[in-house]
């Protein structure tokens, strides 16, 4: 099961709390810079005929990150002050993360009273494209269908009616929240809840890699009726700090993105199989494969320590960038060397270069 990797500080209600406090302090009282931008900020942000969400988001992550530069850099009041008696409490074997205390401070501070406005643009936009409407044609019509029919293997036992009523409320808790930060950790105990289910109910016997992970999800997501998902996703894209995209946080994500993309599209292919395949054919030959709703992505990489290939089975998302693969692949395979590898395209036994290296940082050709 996923768990949150360090942004979080390791206890806001010991080490930082002062810190965390003291930012806060600077925010309500308006003689300050610190406080003075922030409001003049939201203030622009409502005010602005800016209607696409993803511009919006731009803004307010580029915002609060030279906020968290600006208190780093200069300070303000008593701030550096905070920051050194803070520092000379750790013990030798520990560091002060400030950077998670200011990042948490800005959530509250500018995610919050932007909420509202956000969603409301994402609703707009939305509506307007069709996506929402065809989000819930999709989850209606994949309610009518058994799950070996959304890709689901036989072998694979469903969580339990028990962790589907826990999944559904850490789905609920996580549209509720403002925080990309808190939505995130409530989309990684839902994922540890489905893995720690059908581990149990499978008798510890199954590994659950993306292929098959992927489509039980999808089937999750139809049971929870979650018609925001494609939006909880773009908002913790579009507001989460860089830092938790490359980990187990972003891979998730990606998962969550993946599933989303494979449940607005499964009609439309199911159909389009039906009527290729004619009615004749058994369910499991219309059953479109996830390769075919381009959700997922096959890899294969060497492994010099024994002399062998690995095979993975990722998570992909549209419009995801040969960087943002090659983060994903380091992460799950556990490479720490990816400047020293490439991407490549197998086509019909032919290896095509896709990426040089993978730790270049000009990799931001579309995937």
């Amino acid at each position: 099961p996923p768990r949150l990797q360090a942004l979080r500080n390791r206890d806001l209600g010991g080490t930082g709390a002062s810190i965390r406090a003291y930012a806060l302090h600077l925010a309500a009282d308006k003689s300050t810079t610190f406080a003075q931008n922030i409001d003049n900020f939201i203030q622009c942000t409502h005010d602005s005929r800016e209607t696409n969400p993803q511009v919006v988001m731009r803004n307010m992550r580029q915002f609060m990150s030279g906020m968290k530069n600006y208190l780093v850099k200069h300070g303000e009041r008593e701030f550096e002050k905070e920051v050194e008696k803070e520092r000379n409490k750790l013990k030798p074997t520990e560091f002060l993360n400030l950077d998670a205390i200011l990042e948490s401070v800005m959530h509250k501070l500018v995610v919050r009273p932007l909420k509202e406005h956000l969603y409301q643009l994402f609703v707009e936009e939305y509506t307007r494209t069709g996506a929402i409407q065809l989000l819930a044609d999709n989850i209606q019509y994949a309610r009518t269908k058994p799950m070996h029919e959304l890709g689901v293997r036989a072998r694979i036992m469903p969580p339990s009616e028990e962790s589907i009523e826990t999944i559904c409320h850490l789905l609920n808790t996580l549209q509720e929240v403002d925080s990309p930060l808190d939505k995130l950790e409530n989309l990684l105990a839902c994922i540890g809840t489905i893995f720690n289910s059908v581990k149990a109910a499978n008798q510890r016997c199954v590994t659950l890699g993306a292929d098959d992970f992927l489509p039980l999800f999808v089937w999750v997501l139809v049971q929870s009726g979650m018609l925001a998902a494609e939006i909880e996703a773009d908002y913790m894209w579009g507001l989460l700090h860089p830092s938790l995209l490359s980990g187990e946080g972003g891979y998730y994500l990606t998962t969550l993105s993946s599933a989303v993309h494979v449940l607005k599209n499964f009609r439309s292919c199911s159909e389009e199989q039906s009527k290729t395949l004619g009615p004749g054919a058994s369910l499991d030959l219309r059953m479109a494969s996830l390769s075919e709703f381009r959700s997922v992505l096959k890899i294969v990489v060497p492994d010099e320590m024994h002399g062998s290939i690995i095979t993975k089975t990722l998570p992909v998302r549209p419009n995801m960038t040969t960087r943002d693969v090659c983060k994903i692949i380091a992460h799950k395979v556990r490479i720490t060397n990816p400047q020293d590898y490439g991407l490549f395209k197998l086509v019909d036994g032919e290896e095509l270069v896709v990426v040089g290296h993978c730790g270049a940082k000009t990799n931001n050709y579309q995937f």
